[in-house]
């Protein structure tokens, strides 16, 4: 858990410190990942694999409750980058709290939290 929350606060962190690559990936991606498609399919690919092995032999040692590794990967990455990917939604529904100090933080709270007790053993 710790270690999904480390990186959970990174991706949620560097989403704010740099929207502009969460931005372009997504772009990337929503045109079929024509310039990265080898490096998705490959490298990414295998890192993800290994994740994933991580994951369930946590799973298989009673330290995550019961969760398939792949799912939980694609939220986290959906819900960290969805403050920089969707920054002109999320304004439009929080307005001028986005710009509060302290306003990553106590997202990157919120996104631990809902996670975090959903993979918690139980």
């Amino acid at each position: 858990v710790e270690e999904l929350r480390r990186y959970i606060t990174y991706k949620i962190e560097m989403s704010a410190k740099r929207p502009e690559a969460s931005r372009l990936f997504a772009n990337e991606i929503l045109h079929g990942a024509p310039a990265i498609r080898k490096f998705l399919t490959t490298s990414l690919k295998t890192l993800v694999d290994e994740k994933a092995a991580v994951l369930r032999h946590w799973v298989s040692q009673g330290r995550l409750a019961p969760i398939d590794p792949y799912h939980l990967i694609f939220m986290i990455w959906a819900t960290t980058q969805h403050y920089a990917d969707f920054d002109v939604q999320v304004r439009a529904i929080l307005g001028n709290q986005v710009d509060r100090p302290g306003f990553t933080s106590q997202t990157a709270q919120a996104v631990l939290s809902l996670i975090l007790n959903g993979v918690r053993p139980r």
